[in-house]
């Protein structure tokens, strides 16, 4: 499998693409999304196992979104039973791919509680308990050097453990690969982006930012879909299909890389 490296431009081509995916069919992608979202939600309303159904349910929602963008890329007729029929196929393996995500949060979370101790406790019940910006601010910046160190390692951990999942779904679902394969090269291609998908998470936090003033949450259902989407064309480019490879001279570096190589809509 390719991994393509990309320069930084390709942070801002991902989310102009992933709209222009979006108004191919701009009432397929909201309601798609909307569905994604309210299933989630839905999910994490189930006492107790909620928010662990909710994992294990992330992947088949990330690979029935891209699935539909897929579709719009090609210019074809969405035919559900079409897709439904894919995910018989590929359903146990994206669940196999939610327990690993939440495996690995759990591991995450274990370690980081083993290296803070009590302090740590202490100072988590501190920060549920305050109302106040002002005081959750200063009670982190008067933590102790175990309780920074504690949270540094277990932001860490989250943060590449997303770099894993992030594709791990379009690799699993598209690549017909096994889910910790799909984990280990969505990590890899994570790595050798990490300039790019800085540059797209920065826009992308602009975006919201821009979006949150609108009433009702109303820019959810802009944010959603364009996330998913720039998602979508960020794997197209980074993780070129095979048909694609043979078809194509490689390019000799990223420069000569324009953002249209990969597909000619994408």
């Amino acid at each position: 499998m390719e991994i393509r490296k990309l320069n930084a431009a390709r942070g801002w081509i991902w989310v102009t693409h992933g709209y222009t995916l979006i108004m191919r069919n701009p009432m397929l992608s909201l309601v798609a999304a909307a569905i994604s979202a309210t299933v989630i939600l839905l999910t994490l309303m189930i006492p107790m196992i909620g928010p662990l159904l909710a994992v294990l349910l992330m992947p088949v929602l990330i690979a029935g979104y891209t699935r539909i963008c897929r579709t719009l890329e090609e210019d074809e007729k969405v035919e559900l039973p079409l897709i439904f029929a894919d995910f018989q196929k590929h359903t146990p393996r994206l669940i196999a791919l939610g327990g690993l995500l939440l495996i690995g949060l759990l591991l995450a979370s274990i370690i980081t509680i083993t290296i803070g101790g009590d302090s740590l406790a202490t100072f988590m019940d501190g920060v549920k308990s305050a109302n106040d910006p002002d005081m959750l601010f200063e009670a982190m910046l008067t933590a102790g050097s175990s309780i920074a160190f504690s949270l540094a390692v277990g932001f860490t951990l989250t943060f590449t453990l997303m770099m894993a999942f992030q594709f791990a779904p379009m690799l699993v679902y598209f690549s017909d690969i096994t889910p910790l394969s799909a984990m280990r090269a969505s990590l890899t291609g994570s790595i050798r982006n990490f300039i790019p998908y800085t540059i797209y998470s920065i826009i992308m936090q602009l975006i919201a930012l821009m979006l949150s003033v609108l009433p009702f949450n109303l820019g959810l259902v802009v944010l959603v879909p364009l996330g998913f989407s720039s998602l979508y064309v960020s794997y197209r480019n980074i993780f070129p299909f095979p048909d694609e490879l043979a078809s194509s001279q490689p390019a000799a570096n990223d420069s000569e890389i324009r953002p249209d190589d990969t597909h000619p809509s994408v």
